[in-house]
């Protein structure tokens, strides 16, 4: 089976959308289908030629919706489309209805005039109606129309029936401008993908995509052009624009040593930089598939919309006929006055407001959290963030700086040079904080063997024969080492020994983060509960928690204890933990929420369900709002839609709502619901 990825360029009913998925899935040789409406993306796995699947995909689409083009490659050069629906044919129109209005003209020439219009205006709507009727898919907004503006045209409503479609049209040019903003604003995140990256091979510069390119391959980067893959910079220093990912505009200064990410933007000097990850592991990647998987994890709120348009549409259409026949046979009114009426009932009935608005909702809301340098894996994870009552953080790199500096070395067995130099040689492979700040403190060439990473409590090595410990307190009471040193609340202890006695500790102090104080004050503020855990000693944690204002924290926890407390908590709480190191991953997987920062490691990422690339708490606040208030836009586009429609439809049944009136409950409310929608943008 292969992975395929189509495009639908130019689909913008949302209805039309939902009955082409439901066609293609039926097909056998297309499995676990999704149609992205958002994106124009139609995802499914196949072993069949991808050729004979795009005619057969065309041939799906063209019997329900014309004039939409099938294509591999979203921005494969095609020629330019004409306008869908061409502005200046409604400004003529509505210009002829007011002159006809105020003009008197005889019948028959009025009826020529009106008919005129009607063709300018309505001629690809009824070409499009009538072309579909033999295909079966033909219950769409266009018939709709069609048969509302004819049974004007047949009730001698000809002003009626041309400003039915004029109003229809208008609609669609504002509804289809509105969902290409919501759009716009998820593909701005698709364009950090670099384009190219200049590999350095035998003294040459070979231009190459940035997928071919290998770990341990050197890669130049010149002035004004984007980091296309993770490294490490080995020549050269330069100022970069970090926005593309943290979204803080301040440029950083980067030399020689530093860590470079993907999608900055190089600002000065060139730089040479040794990659490190592959593209698809590096951060850009990571983003992007982030972006594009989200709207594949619907939120509840959307699956219901799904079911509910689904049963919505065939129950009105039934009623619409019921309505024709008890109105021609059980009362006064006459056929073409049954018919009418029955016309409005069918064009109000549409569900084009309620299947694209709440789903426009979430992708808007998606779109907006983006902007913020905050990414979810789904409009599932968006619902979450509404839900949550807790938010338990990690302490280090996550509510402190993460950023460890040796502040003193307690001599006990060895001098100060050797304690940091074995400490150095056990954490060189380390990606933890305190590892990298200790290998930075003391440059060795020595290279540790036979080396084994214990979970939560540190490193156990051998080195010239010799057996070694760097870690905690708990790691020494396991091999029974007496610790005779007073603990200091103001440092994180590094104790380093043999296995007979401890050679020395090593003191790093961290500093709070700017900010967390008042993340953690308007938390409390809406309602939610902190926590932090962390593997650190407990009267550090203690202080920390204290001085931020943190409700509830332990210290000294394993990884797996973590989990234990946080299932404890979600006994009774829904809780998010974020955190950002890999012995992170059991919580973030085993929360409600999972949310990590993007400066953490890789599997922490993979493991959570939200990224915040500005590694600041302060974002979890920003997130937890927005989310919040998608949810509520949702819900009002929801009252919206049903309630209009059915005061519409109760008085379109009685007689009481015009042609006109009632393709504004159609169009008109799907309008007010997708203007509604991109609120969520308002105020960011």
């Amino acid at each position: 089976m292969s992975k395929y990825i189509f495009h639908l360029k130019g689909l913008t009913c949302a209805n039309c959308a939902g009955k082409i998925e439901d066609k293609l899935k039926k097909m056998p040789d297309m499995k676990n289908l999704n149609y992205d409406f958002l994106k124009d993306e139609l995802v499914f796995d196949s072993e069949a030629d991808p050729f004979d699947l795009k005619i057969k995909i065309q041939d799906v689409v063209d019997s329900i919706e014309d004039g939409v083009t099938v294509t591999e490659d979203l921005n494969e050069d095609m020629e330019e489309d004409e306008e869908k629906f061409p502005i200046y044919k409604c400004i003529f129109v509505f210009v002829g209805l007011i002159i006809l209005h105020y003009l008197k003209l005889n019948e028959k020439v009025n009826f020529i005039a009106y008919i005129i219009l009607y063709a300018i205006i309505g001629y690809d709507v009824v070409k499009a109606s009538v072309s579909k009727i033999a295909t079966g898919n033909f219950m769409d907004e266009k018939f709709l129309m069609t048969i509302a503006s004819i049974a004007a045209i047949i009730s001698g409503e000809y002003a009626e029936a041309v400003a039915v479609m004029l109003f229809y049209t208008v609609g669609e040019i504002i509804q289809d401008k509105a969902v290409d903003s919501s759009k716009n604003s998820i593909k701005e995140a698709l364009k950090l993908k670099p384009e190219f990256a200049n590999v350095k091979k035998s003294g040459e510069i070979v231009k190459v995509d940035p997928t071919e390119v290998s770990v341990g391959e050197v890669v130049v980067i010149m002035p004004g052009e984007k980091v296309p893959l993770d490294g490490k910079i080995i020549k050269g220093a330069s100022n970069v624009d970090t926005s593309n990912i943290s979204g803080e505009f301040a440029p950083i200064s980067l030399g020689v040593g530093d860590e470079i990410t993907s999608g900055f933007v190089n600002l000065d000097s060139s730089l040479e930089v040794e990659v490190t990850k592959e593209y698809k592991e590096g951060t850009i990647a990571k983003i992007i598939d982030m972006v594009k998987n989200a709207s594949t994890n619907k939120a509840k709120v959307e699956k219901f919309i799904t079911r509910f348009a689904k049963i919505y549409t065939p129950i009105v259409i039934g009623l619409a006929v019921l309505l024709f026949l008890v109105l021609n046979f059980a009362s006064d009114l006459s056929f073409k006055e049954s018919i009418y009426r029955a016309a409005i009932f069918l064009v109000i009935s549409c569900p084009c407001a309620l299947a694209i608005s709440v789903p426009l909702t979430i992708f808007a809301g998606i779109g907006s959290l983006s902007r913020k340098s905050i990414f979810v894996k789904g409009g599932n994870s968006i619902e979450a963030l509404t839900d949550i009552e807790g938010v338990a953080f990690d302490k280090t790199g996550t509510v402190t700086k993460g950023e460890f500096t040796v502040a003193e070395v307690e001599e006990i067995k060895a001098s100060r040079d050797e304690i940091l130099e074995i400490a150095s040689i056990g954490e060189m492979y380390s990606t933890h904080p305190i590892g990298k700040a200790i290998v930075k403190s003391f440059k060795s060439k020595q290279i540790p063997e036979h080396l084994n990473n214990i979970g939560g409590k540190g490193i156990e090595f051998e080195l010239k024969g010799k057996n070694y410990l760097v870690g905690n307190k708990k790691l020494m009471e396991d091999y029974n080492l007496k610790l005779n040193n007073k603990s200091d609340s103001n440092y994180v202890d590094v104790y380093v020994a043999d296995k007979n006695e401890i050679l020395g500790i090593i003191k790093l102090k961290d500093e709070i983060k700017e900010g967390v104080k008042e993340s953690v004050n308007k938390l409390h503020s809406r309602g939610v509960k902190t926590y932090m855990f962390s593997g650190d000693k407990e009267n550090v944690v203690k202080k920390i928690a204290n001085e931020v204002g943190i409700d509830y924290y332990r210290g000294s926890l394993l990884p797996d204890e973590k989990v234990r407390e946080i299932k404890e908590i979600e006994k009774n709480t829904k809780i998010a933990f974020v955190g950002d190191g890999t012995n992170d991953a059991p919580s973030l997987a085993s929360a409600y929420l999972g949310i990590s920062m993007g400066s953490g490691s890789d599997i922490a990422i993979e493991t959570s369900d939200i990224v915040l690339l500005k590694n600041d708490i302060s974002s979890v606040v920003r997130a937890i709002d927005i989310a919040k208030k998608v949810k509520s836009i949702a819900y009002q586009n929801i009252f919206i839609a049903l309630f209009l429609k059915v005061v519409v439809l109760v008085f379109g049944a009685i007689g009481f709502v015009s042609m006109p009136l009632a393709v504004f409950a159609d169009v008109g409310v799907a309008l007010i619901c997708i203007l509604n929608s991109l609120r969520v943008f308002r105020g960011e």
